[in-house]
């Protein structure tokens, strides 16, 4: 895991988690708007960079706590994470909820679907990136068939990802577990998940959240398009 800061220190720190096949540049929209208050944490998750492997959601969150220990971060006053991202902080702010204000959860696939849906997820996705390496093929549209209009963010670092970090991914995107909170710890999370993203699917297994409904928006959607107005509603 490779990490990117902005801002001063000595203010309220905020930690968002990039999506699958992305980068901490998928925040470049909004960091420096947040760095003028905030401290602001971005990392990019193992294997999306050359040279890494991803390995679980458990490592990406003990490298995150590593971090945050080793630059005297004792609390976030967010955590913010876009589909696979979502998933990790989601189980990180259900693991340290007692230091973190709030939590805001996006696109997150929070599945627990059994094996045989994993291996048809993973044989796809694998089809996928052999597409997008044999150079062949249009890189973003390809993404696209699979990432419901994710392609553009995607397409720099789906390339380099290797099948054992595929493997693992998958098995992170897909295999979540929902804690039970106390009431007060709920109210701390938002979900947000647009009408036109087959992620809100999940949504059955989060009866007791507050979810952030966005008509016609895809995954991710709303960020996307406008993401100042999203830090405006969710974290300002």
């Amino acid at each position: 895991m490779k990490f990117r800061t902005f801002g001063d220190k000595n203010n309220k720190a905020v930690l968002f988690i990039h999506t699958l096949f992305t980068s901490a540049d998928f925040f470049a929209p909004i960091t420096q708007l947040l760095a003028n208050d905030y401290f602001v944490i971005t990392p990019t998750l193992s294997g999306h960079y050359e040279n890494s492997t991803f390995v679980s959601t458990t490592d990406e969150i003990r490298q995150i706590k590593a971090f945050l220990s080793e630059n005297n971060v004792t609390s976030l006053y967010a955590v913010a994470g876009f589909s696979l991202g979502g998933n990790i902080a989601y189980e990180f702010f259900c693991n340290n909820a007692e230091m973190i204000e709030k939590a805001v959860i996006d696109s997150a696939p929070l599945f627990d679907f059994p094996k045989f849906i994993k291996i048809h997820f993973l044989k796809n996705y694998t089809k996928c990136l052999n597409r997008i390496k044999s150079g062949k093929y249009d890189i973003a549209t390809e993404l696209n068939k699979h990432f419901n209009g994710m392609g553009e963010y995607q397409k720099d670092i789906a390339p380099i990802v290797s099948q054992e970090s595929l493997n693992s991914l998958v098995e992170s995107c897909y295999n979540t577990k929902i804690y039970k909170l106390s009431q007060d710890e709920r109210k701390k999370v938002a979900f947000i998940y647009g009408s036109k993203d087959i992620a809100r699917l999940c949504k059955g297994r989060l009866k007791k959240y507050h979810i952030h409904k966005m008509k016609g928006y895809g995954h991710c959607g709303f960020y996307r398009e406008n993401p100042v107005e999203w830090v405006k509603q969710f974290i300002l």
